[in-house]
C-alpha cells in the first residue's frame, strides 16, 4: 500500500511511503515543496495544496503518480486565490479548494492539455461567537454530496455548513449550533446521513441528508468522558461498512471510536494516539494511522472488531498534516 504524508515543516515536503502487511512504514522517497497542508487523488493525478509558495498565497501542485508511486511534478505551480489553502477535492480536472483566511472557495480548472484556464472564486460572509476564532468566514473543508450532485462546505468561521452547485451556486445552507466551528465531514456509506467533527466546541454534529440539503439533527461530544483542559475535534473518518465513526482530540489526544446506527452514536472506545495533537487520521485496510502534529510523529494502529489496539508503529515525521492512502 503507498502512503503519501503531507509535512507542514519547512524544508520537508511530502513523504512517500509503503505500508506493510503488518503495518510498518517505510520512507521511499522525499518529493520537495513548500510546507503542503493537504492532498488528494483524482486518478492518475495527486494534488498538493501548499502554504505560501507566493506573497500571501497559497499554491497548488499537480503531480502524476507512477506506478511505483513515484510523484512526477506537472507544469507549475498554481496559485489557489487564498491564503492557508485547507481543503481541496478534485474530480476530472476541476479541482475545488477551501481557503481558510480569505473565506472563500476557488474552481481551477484544467483543459485537455494540462494547462490552466480561468478559474472561478467565491467569497462567504459572516461570523460566530468565538471573537478569537470566529470573526469572519473560514472554510475549512470540501466533500462532494453521495450522490455527487453538489459540494459540502465547512466553515468553521459562521457554524454553517454550504451546499454548492460544482460551479459555486449556492443551493442551501445547513445551520449547526452557535460557535461549534465545523472542521471535518464525512458522510455514511449510504448516503444518509452526514458527520460535522467540529473543533471549537469539541462535538460531532449528526446530519441528515435529502432533497438537495443537510439537516442538523443533534450533536454529541468527541470526549469519552468529561475533559477540563484544552481540546478540539480534528479528523474524523467512517468504517467502509458503516458501523463505526472515528474522531481524533488535539489536546486531549486520542480517537474516540463510536458505534453507529443510523442516526444515533455511541461511545465504543477510546486510544491515545500516542502523540500530542493528533490533526490527521486514515483508516487503511485493517489500520488505522494518525499524525500528531505537534510530537512529530505519526502512529499505526491495528484494528480489532474496528477498534483501534496497541500502536504497532511509530514512525518520525516532523508536522504531519495529512495522509493519504492510495492502492
Amino acid at each position: 500500500m503507498t502512503i503519501y504524508i503531507a509535512s507542514r515543516k519547512e524544508n520537508e515536503g511530502i513523504l512517500h511511503c509503503s505500508l506493510s502487511f503488518n503495518g510498518q512504514l517505510e520512507l521511499l522517497e522525499k518529493i520537495p515543496a513548500d510546507r503542503p497542508a493537504f492532498l488528494c487523488r483524482d486518478g492518475n493525478r495527486l494534488y498538493a495544496l501548499l502554504r505560501e509558495p507566493f506573497q500571501l498565497m497559497s499554491g497548488l501542485n499537480t503531480y502524476s503518480i507512477g506506478q511505483d508511486g513515484s510523484l512526477s511534478l506537472i507544469g507549475i505551480t498554481r496559485s489557489t486565490h487564498g491564503l492557508y489553502s485547507a481543503h481541496l477535492y478534485a474530480k476530472e480536472g476541476k479541482i475545488w479548494i477551501a481557503n481558510y483566511i480569505d473565506g472563500t472557495v476557488a474552481l481551477l480548472l484544467e483543459n485537455q492539455n494540462n494547462e490552466p484556464v480561468q478559474d472561478k472564486i467565491v467569497a462567504f460572509s459572516g461570523n460566530g461567537p468565538d471573537h478569537t476564532r470566529q470573526l469572519s468566514s473560514h472554510p475549512h473543508c470540501i466533500r462532494p454530496t453521495p450522490d455527487g450532485q453538489y459540494l459540502c462546505i465547512n466553515d468553521l468561521g459562521t457554524d454553517c455548513i454550504y451546499l454548492l452547485t460544482p460551479d459555486l451556486e449556492l443551493v442551501s445552507v445547513c445551520k449547526l449550533p452557535c460557535g461549534c466551528g465545523p472542521r471535518q465531514l464525512v458522510f455514511s456509506p449510504d448516503g444518509k446521513y452526514g458527520f460535522s467533527s467540529n473543533e471549537l466546541d469539541s462535538t460531532v454534529s449528526i446530519l441528515k441528508y435529502q432533497n438537495s440539503r443537510l439537516d442538523y439533527i443533534r450533536s454529541v461530544s468527541s470526549l469519552p468522558y468529561a475533559y477540563d483542559g484544552k481540546n478540539s475535534a480534528s479528523a474524523i473518518s467512517v468504517s467502509a461498512d458503516g458501523s463505526r465513526l472515528y474522531v481524533s482530540n488535539r489536546g486531549f489526544n486520542n480517537v474516540t471510536v463510536f458505534d453507529r446506527n443510523e442516526d444515533v452514536l455511541s461511545l465504543a472506545g477510546s486510544i491515545p494516539t500516542c502523540g500530542n495533537s493528533p490533526r490527521e487520521i486514515a483508516l487503511v485496510g485493517e489500520f488505522l494511522i494518525c499524525g500528531n502534529e505537534l510530537s512529530d510523529n505519526v502512529t499505526v494502529f491495528s484494528l480489532s472488531d474496528e477498534i483501534p489496539e496497541s500502536p504497532i508503529c511509530n514512525y518520525k515525521v516532523k508536522m504531519p498534516w495529512c495522509i493519504l492512502a492510495v492502492d
